[in-house]
């Protein structure tokens, strides 16, 4: 292959100490084989949607947190101290006033254009963003069914803000907005946290598919990241197989009534058998680039094994980790980041 069709993408989450450091690293190393670049989700952002609840939710005069971590702290051990929200007694139409997303992306975005200045980033290349799906945002920390409604609304009306926001400071043909669907997954399988509910989650995940992704200019790329997550374990919840995913993925290209660039989709490192890649038969996305999760930290040789098995199914696709980096060792990024040059250099 000697056009780059987008042979690698990073998830997100890439836990150095600064975007500039993320930049230059995957700049330099990858950016022949990306179409685009995250700023890593560093600092606060790393445990995900841990950062709404610390940075949004906690302190909001409309809201009670009923749940948190021992303080100082912030980020959860277990699910046992993980954050937990209501809303204050009479609060009927909640509003947020910042998610926080538009004022990182700006400002990842000067370090990006400079990057790219220096020629660690070539022309062409995107500047990635990630958002959670909306039920990842809320259902997880509100756990009330009485209180979805106001809170999934509050929190859809402030991610439009972001996103027309962003696109007055960065050009809609040089952004790509990743968004995050976790959650939604892990409910369906009817195994994840003691108050879901697996019957209406479909739903959870339909009905903003049908609305966000409109609201995202056509200039800009867009995809999905499906996730079985990675807290408290990686993953949360063993897959039985890819029927999910791919699920989610057709529903994606089909319902968000535009352009769909790419979905990702998730492998943990112990899958290579037929029984899991098998669903990948069923993938209807058209022209949309899939990603499959294949590389991970045992190696080259483990993660060509895992790709041989999923062309038996899906021939052509592109190469990701399972999953952002965030619960890995800031000192590992390095050595990771170089395994997806390897394969990259290795299979294409």
């Amino acid at each position: 292959m000697t056009k780059n069709k987008g042979k690698i993408f990073l998830v997100g989450s890439i836990p150095l100490n600064s975007v500039e450091e993320v930049f230059h690293l995957c700049g330099t190393l990858l950016a022949d084989h990306l179409l685009s670049i995250p700023d890593g989700e560093v600092g606060d952002r790393t445990f995900w949607i841990l950062y709404l609840a610390y940075r949004t939710y906690h302190g909001h005069p409309d809201i009670e947190t009923i749940q948190r971590p021992e303080p100082p702290e912030w980020k959860p051990t277990s699910m046992d101290n993980c954050w937990a929200f209501k809303l204050k007694p009479g609060v009927e139409k909640l509003r947020l006033e910042s998610l926080g997303y538009a004022d990182e992306a700006i400002k990842s975005y000067i370090a990006f254009r400079d990057a790219r200045e220096k020629g660690d980033i070539p022309p062409g290349v995107r500047f990635q963003i990630a958002f959670p799906f909306p039920q990842d945002a809320t259902y997880f920390f509100f756990r009330d069914p009485t209180e979805h409604k106001a809170v999934m609304a509050a929190y859809e009306e402030a991610l439009r803000s972001e996103i027309e926001t962003i696109l007055n400071h960065i050009p809609a043909n040089e952004l790509c907005i990743q968004w995050d669907v976790c959650t939604d997954l892990l409910e369906m399988t009817g195994r994840y946290y003691s108050w879901s509910r697996p019957e209406t989650a479909w739903d959870r995940y339909i009905s903003p598919l049908r609305r966000l992704p409109r609201e995202v200019p056509r200039d800009v790329m867009m995809g999905f990241h499906f996730c079985y997550g990675t807290f408290p374990q990686k993953p949360a919840i063993m897959p039985e197989d890819l029927t999910l995913s791919v699920k989610f993925a057709n529903a994606a290209v089909a319902e968000s009534g535009r352009r769909v660039d790419f979905v990702h989709l998730t492998v943990p490192r112990i899958r290579t058998d037929d029984v899991y890649f098998r669903p990948l038969e069923d993938l209807d996305i058209g022209d949309t680039r899939a990603y499959l999760g294949v590389i991970n930290t045992d190696g080259v040789e483990a993660t060509k094994e895992r790709i041989a098995v999923a062309r038996k199914f899906l021939p052509d696709f592109g190469l990701a980790a399972e999953c952002g980096f965030g619960r890995e060792r800031p000192e590992d990024i390095p050595g990771i980041i170089d395994l997806h040059k390897q394969v990259a250099d290795d299979i294409f």
